[in-house]
Order: C-alpha cells, then sequence, then structure tokens
C-alpha cells in the first residue's frame, strides 16, 4: 500500500507460458504509456466497473518477461509491484524502466539477428543458396536468383564492429565481387545484369564507379530502366517479345534506390526531386512484391535532400497510417514489411517511440531457429494468352493477362538481413510521437489519420482513403495486380 491510494488486490493465476492478472484498482487507469508494456511482455486486457472499483485483466507472456529481467540483472524487480501499487499507473521512474528495459531487449534481439546473419553466411559460402521461382502451377517451382540475397546479407554484416566476423564478411564480399559482370551484376550467377539487382547489392558495396555503371540504364529524363532490351539477341540485353515488353519502360522502385545511391555517394544528381513527387500517388515497381519496399526505396532517395520536406512528411502519413494495432505492419509477409517500415521511419527521421515499438514487434516474430520468416520479396510477370479462372497468378491486368512469378526468400536471408538492419536503427523512445488513434471517414481522411488495422486474415476489409488500401492488400496477388501492376502493363499503359 502506498501513502495517499488505498490498497490494491492482485491475483496472479500461471497459464502455460502466461500469467494472467486481475487487479482491483480504485478506478480504470488512464493507460498513459501502456505501449511500452511490450517491452517486459506484458499487455493490457481491458477490465470493468465492479461497484466503486475497478477489476482491471493483465497478460504477462513468461519468457519475455522473464528475459527482460535478466537482461537487466534483476535490478528492476522491484517496479511489478510499483505498478499495481500505483493502481495501473505508469509514473515517470516505471516509464523510464520500461523504456530501459526496451532498449536491452532491441540490443540483445540484434545480437541474436547478426549472429543467425553470420550462420546463413557460412553456410551460403558452403553452397550459395538461390530464392525459389514459383511460376503458375502447373509448373513447378524452382532455384533462381542467388547474387541478391547475398547483397543483403552483405548489408547486415557491415553491422558487425571491426574485428568480428572479419573473415565471414570479407568471404561473402569477394564471392559477390566474383560475380559481379564488369562493374554491376544480375540477379543470378551467369544471367543478365540488371540495374534493379545491380542497385540491391550495390547497398552493400557503394563503389562510386559502379554506381556510375548505372547510368548505362538512364532513360535520360531521370528514371532508370531496369534492364536493357534489343528486337534481337544482343550482348548484355534482353530480347523484347510480347510477353516481356511491359519490362521495357523506366522503373520507380530501380530510380529511387539509384538516386539514393547517387547522393551517399556524393554524385551529382540525376533524377529531379519532381521526378519522384509526380509519381507519388501511384508509386510501385516492376519487381517489388511489397508495398514497404517500394516505400523504402523512396525513402533512400530523398533521405538526404533537404528540399524533400514535404514528400517526406507525405510518404511518413501513409506509411503511419497503415500500421497495425500492434505496431506491426502489412496483412501478408508481415516481418518484411515490419522491417522495411521501420527502416523507411528512420530514413525519414522519425525516430520516437513508434520507431522503438516497432522493433519490440519484430523481435517477436523471430523463429526458434533465429531467423525471421521466409517472404517473397520480388516478383515478375509476363503477358499470357490463356485466361485461368480461380488462379491468383494468373491476373487481369487492364485488359491483358499476365502469368505471376513469385520469388521466394527461403533461406530466410533477406528477412532476417533487413530484421537486422532495423533492429540496428537507433531512436528515442522518450519521444511520445505516436499519432492519435483516429478513424477516417469513408469520404476522406483527415490529417494526420490513424486507421486501426488488423493482421486478421478473416477480418473484413476497413473501408479507408484510397492510399491506405496499398497496405489493406491480404496476398501478394492482391496487391500485385491492384496496384504494382496497373502502372507498367495493359493496354491503358502508354509505352
Amino acid at each position: 500500500m502506498k501513502a495517499n491510494l488505498p490498497p490494491v488486490l492482485l491475483h496472479l493465476l500461471i497459464k502455460d507460458a502466461y500469467g494472467e492478472a486481475k487487479a482491483v484498482f480504485r478506478r480504470e487507469p488512464l493507460q498513459r504509456h501502456y505501449e511500452l508494456l511490450s517491452a517486459i511482455g506484458v499487455e493490457y486486457l481491458g477490465g470493468e466497473q465492479m461497484g466503486g472499483y475497478f477489476v482491471a485483466s493483465y497478460r504477462n507472456k513468461l519468457p519475455v518477461h522473464l528475459h527482460a529481467g535478466a537482461l537487466a540483472h534483476f535490478s528492476r524487480t522491484g517496479n511489478c509491484n510499483e505498478f499495481f501499487l500505483n493502481h495501473g499507473e505508469i509514473d515517470s521512474p516505471l516509464e523510464a524502466g520500461l523504456i530501459q528495459a526496451s532498449e536491452d531487449r532491441t540490443k540483445a534481439g540484434l545480437g541474436r539477428a547478426l549472429a543467425a546473419c553470420a550462420l546463413l553466411a557460412r553456410r551460403a559460402l558452403a553452397e550459395p543458396p538461390a530464392m525459389i521461382c514459383c511460376p503458375p502451377p502447373p509448373n513447378d517451382p524452382f532455384p533462381y536468383g542467388d547474387l541478391v540475397p547475398l547483397g543483403f546479407l552483405l548489408r547486415a554484416l557491415n553491422l558487425v564492429p571491426a574485428g568480428q566476423l572479419t573473415g565471414t564478411r570479407s568471404s561473402i564480399q569477394e564471392l559477390l565481387l566474383s560475380k559481379r559482370n564488369g562493374e554491376l551484376w544480375a540477379f543470378h550467377t551467369g544471367r543478365l545484369v540488371t540495374a534493379t539487382d545491380s542497385v540491391l547489392i550495390l547497398r552493400a558495396l557503394p563503389q562510386p564507379f559502379a554506381i556510375e555503371a548505372l547510368e548505362r540504364f538512364s532513360d535520360g529524363s531521370g528514371g532508370y530502366y531496369p534492364q536493357l532490351w534489343s528486337s534481337i539477341k544482343e550482348p548484355g540485353r534482353m530480347v523484347r517479345t510480347e510477353a516481356v515488353s511491359h519490362w521495357c519502360q523506366s522503373d520507380f522502385g530501380t530510380t529511387c534506390l539509384v538516386r539514393g545511391l547517387r547522393a551517399q555517394a556524393g554524385l551529382a544528381e540525376r533524377t529531379p526531386l519532381m521526378y519522384l513527387e509526380e509519381r507519388f500517388e501511384q508509386r510501385s515497381a516492376l519487381y517489388f512484391a511489397n508495398p514497404y519496399l517500394v516505400d523504402w526505396a523512396l525513402a533512400e532517395a530523398i533521405r538526404r535532400d533537404e528540399r524533400a520536406d514535404e514528400l517526406k512528411a507525405r510518404l511518413l502519413e501513409e506509411l503511419l497510417a497503415s500500421r497495425n494495432d500492434n505496431f506491426s505492419f502489412g496483412l501478408y509477409d508481415i516481418a518484411l514489411s515490419t522491417a522495411l517500415a521501420i527502416l523507411t521511419m528512420a530514413a525519414l527521421g522519425y525516430r520516437g517511440r513508434v520507431l522503438r515499438l516497432a522493433q519490440l514487434r519484430l523481435l517477436e516474430m523471430i523463429e526458434p531457429s533465429g531467423v525471421w520468416a521466409a517472404s517473397s520479396p520480388f516478383y515478375s510477370s509476363c503477358v499470357s494468352k490463356l485466361r485461368v479462372e480461380r488462379n491468383p497468378q494468373f491476373l487481369e491486368i487492364n485488359g491483358t493477362f499476365h502469368e505471376l512469378s513469385l520469388y521466394r526468400d527461403e533461406h530466410r536471408m533477406i528477412g532476417t538481413a533487413l530484421a537486422a538492419e532495423a533492429l540496428a536503427e537507433p531512436c528515442s523512445p522518450e519521444v511520445g510521437d505516436i499519432p492519435p488513434h483516429t478513424r477516417a471517414q469513408p469520404s476522406g481522411q483527415p490529417s494526420g489519420a490513424w486507421i486501426s488495422l488488423s493482421e486478421n486474415r478473416q477480418a473484413p476489409r476497413v473501408r479507408c482513403p484510397r492510399f491506405l488500401e496499398r497496405y489493406r492488400c491480404h496476398t501478394h496477388a492482391e496487391y500485385i495486380s491492384e496496384f504494382a501492376l496497373p502502372a507498367y502493363a495493359g493496354e491503358l499503359v502508354s509505352r
């Protein structure tokens, strides 16, 4: 019992890996700073008024709670009692303790992520793995894409302090350099060099001369082609056919990453800011199967541009409005989407409590083996003369039919590497920057609107502004057919 406060009655029941607590308080808690309870595995379940008292319910994920305690050397065990004696209110000392717990858990999670990356790297050196291309049935999946995942992995390994894993990191770098064709790379060993695959690898090897070599893919108007082509077979070019003619145009995602790399390397700007602003509302990419991958690419393009404050604000507002109730992002490939959303926030300079809460949510998605879930970051499509009903990998886009192939990161290299990058992002969780929980009207949205979304795949789609619909898709095919491909394919697109 605390001075000036009535006593508290607490009942705790342990069930499997959870502790279920009910507390009788003098009134309903204000829930200020309650979002930080996830740092110690605690969740508020609500409660009910009973006479002159309020009965509050909490659930405690014991493995997380005990791990948080161990990281603190059990120096804050009294905070649990203090929380209940405060009638469920989080005061400044308790807030500080929860923030420190979030710091400890994120740091430990980063260490685990980097250890997983090191293990994946050693496996890759023994037998380089490839992504799995999943074409429409009845075609069988096959290995394809053994270089780009190594670029993501090397980028994560570059986070390791000097002197640690030096040999492993150097070996992955040497492997990638040995697979280079001239200054640049293909998606798979021995295949066509592309700008899209090269920019993804150059994030880990940002050599100015190689970045300059990307100018061969420039369209002369600020954009970049994903690959070069010709009507007949020529070295370094794909043969343009009706099936892949929509590949032969500038790609927004590739252009964004090239712009970001040039700015990072101190090279002259080739893509005007207006180019990005004009394409903002319809932003998508020819080969990116996730809206957060596109947002991340755009954030990288403008992170160093002092003239882009308005565009940064627009992108950030849409990103924050898309988050799920539990601070994850996306309704499919949620771990990948959440990691990319964290990296996007950081690139835009938004490093407050939301970023930390997303990091904590990302930590909960780690698999028992220490890696993050398999995902499908990339796709490709070919125009088809067939129309196959009830097959989600046959899409109708602007009057034409497309066969959709997804590229699955079965070895978890990309997802785990991006998780490591996301957990490494510094933030200031004491900054309470959580947007207000308001729901936009169907006819539009107020400035700064926060739309409550859900990971539940069975939940009905919430009516929300068009800009949020890109984040509400439940499958890759839904996103690609409604948002990614329409800007590039079909009768309505001018080539």
